[in-house]
């Protein structure tokens, strides 16, 4: 990664152990990257399929996708292995923190490591508390067999507790004021005052937010857009714009990265469009995620972001056009396109990339910033400007009126594919998941979509119609942990509307 020559050169696994105080500062850098490589990846590509965004482009949709589209219970690996690794994370933090008091390092050390340790802790609680709800909640350090005999903690005062943490880790003056890309890829003030502004917006604690966000998009080294393909082109992985990333290092194999899952699958193409990929010079791999026709056809002709996202046909060296089956995104393809302004001058070898997950993004701030001011004044100038910053940029007129479909619309087109929240957690805590969905089959048809994206339309809606209300807007407590809290005698119960 440019900028960040030092970050994850040790390798974590093994680091935390009971016996490990953290004696030197190598020690305490190393337990802050084991929990680094313990964070959530950015939640756009799984959260987009299931939507109005996104669908699965594959003849047969692999196993591990099923969850994502309403079609797993609650013995589903994925609900499972997301428990684990985030309770892992919890683990991890709750060590350092108990233990980084009693070495030896200086204060200075110390509290950088204490305010790290804090924002990590708590994005896997919002993580937890997003996706399963009310979630079993500790803070010390404790046997991880202990917590099957924990019961739930409503999810609200887990995150009431966790925006304390992440106050005392911006007040304790031992983070970072630089870019991401100026503190060797760690957490810096802006990236714990996004987190933090994620909590308030999930509670709907708008002033709070705005106060956060103003911060970002007004007093940070962040605060100025450029082009938005300027972020996505070979050579910029750490990009002024990024306020923070779960970086990949360049020649290592990410199978299950943003930048494979995305590639188009060759099965599920035709003799003149995988001619197109041969000729470009990408590669084959899941395809499973790619974007609705419906949803590509929304974007306006005008919009600078379009040939950036949306990948939905070449012409060929002999003039024929060449239409994809499935609409792919142009920004995770790693090689020669948009032919107009190529991302990546030469195709990137297969499986190997050195982007990173964009997590926290200037642009996304500015959109919530605008979210927070209109749901507290309304169309007002204080909520329409951070909106039309990012409109300007994508040389879109700037609108003089505002609503919360605006808002909505706007979040999808810039985020596409990416964020934090990702596009079905929006759908979520905007309450209109269900809707959404439903509507989804009609607006397919009538975009002219492919067969089976049709189809998969229909299944995501016929789903989400016959299950209560409300059922997928969390995920069940996995099997596994309330046979294990039962056999225990602990208190884990099952999300009801999964019983």
């Amino acid at each position: 990664m440019i900028s960040c020559d030092d970050f994850l050169e040790e390798d974590p696994r093994g680091l935390l152990t009971p016996d490990n105080f953290f004696k030197n500062e190598d020690e305490a850098k190393l337990a802050l990257n084991g929990l680094q490589g313990k964070m959530p990846a950015s939640a756009g590509m799984d959260a987009i399929l299931g939507t109005d965004q996104g669908v699965c482009g594959r003849f047969a949709i692999a196993p591990g996708w099923v969850a994502a589209v309403y079609d797993a219970e609650a013995n589903h690996s994925s609900f499972a292995n997301t428990w684990a690794g985030l309770y892992a994370g919890v683990r991890d933090a709750n060590l350092l923190l108990a233990r980084i008091g009693d070495s030896p390092l200086t204060q200075e050390i110390k509290g950088s490591v204490r305010a790290q340790a804090l924002f990590y802790r708590a994005t896997f609680y919002f993580e937890l508390t997003t996706l399963f709800g009310d979630v079993p909640y500790w803070r010390d350090e404790i046997n991880m067999a202990e917590v099957s005999l924990l019961g739930q903690t409503a999810a609200n005062t887990i995150q009431n507790e966790m925006i304390s943490d992440l106050d005392e880790a911006i007040t304790s003056g031992y983070l970072s004021s630089d870019r991401w890309n100026q503190n060797n890829g760690r957490p810096t003030e802006w990236s714990v005052r996004m987190l933090k502004a994620h909590f308030h917006i999930w509670q709907e604690q708008w002033s709070e937010a705005r106060s956060e966000l103003i911060e970002i998009t007004q007093n940070s080294p962040h605060k100025d857009l450029s082009p938005y393909g300027e972020m996505y082109k070979e050579g910029n992985e750490a990009h002024h714009e990024l306020i923070f990333g779960r970086e990949y290092l360049a020649n290592v194999q990410n199978n299950g990265s943003t930048q494979n899952i995305a590639h188009y699958n060759s099965n599920a193409e035709n003799a003149s469009t995988r001619t197109a990929m041969n000729q470009l010079g990408l590669y084959a791999s899941s395809a499973a995620t790619t974007f609705r026709k419906s949803y590509a056809d929304s974007y306006d002709e005008n919009d600078a972001r379009k040939p950036y996202n949306i990948f939905g046909s070449h012409t060929l060296a002999n003039g024929q056009v060449a239409e994809f089956n499935w609409i792919y995104i142009t920004k995770f393809q790693n090689g020669p396109v948009p032919v107009s302004d190529p991302l990546f001058t030469t195709a990137n070898p297969v499986h190997t990339t050195s982007m990173p997950s964009r997590i926290f993004k200037l642009s996304d701030a500015l959109l919530l910033l605008a979210e927070a001011e209109f749901m507290m004044e309304g169309s007002s100038a204080a909520a329409l400007d951070p909106l039309n910053r990012v409109r300007r940029r994508a040389n879109l007129p700037e609108l003089t009126e505002l609503t919360m479909q605006d808002i909505m619309s706007e979040r999808g087109w810039e985020l596409a594919a990416e964020g934090y929240f990702g596009h079905k957690r929006d759908l979520i805590r905007w309450g209109i998941l269900e809707e959404t969905v439903m509507a989804t089959p009609a607006a397919e048809r009538a975009a002219g979509a492919y067969t089976l994206a049709i189809s998969r339309a229909m299944d995501d809606s016929t789903k989400i119609a016959n299950a209560p209300m409300g059922k997928f807007r969390v995920f069940p407590v996995p099997s596994q942990e309330l046979l294990k809290s039962q056999d225990l005698g602990g208190g884990l119960v099952q999300n009801p509307l999964w019983q």
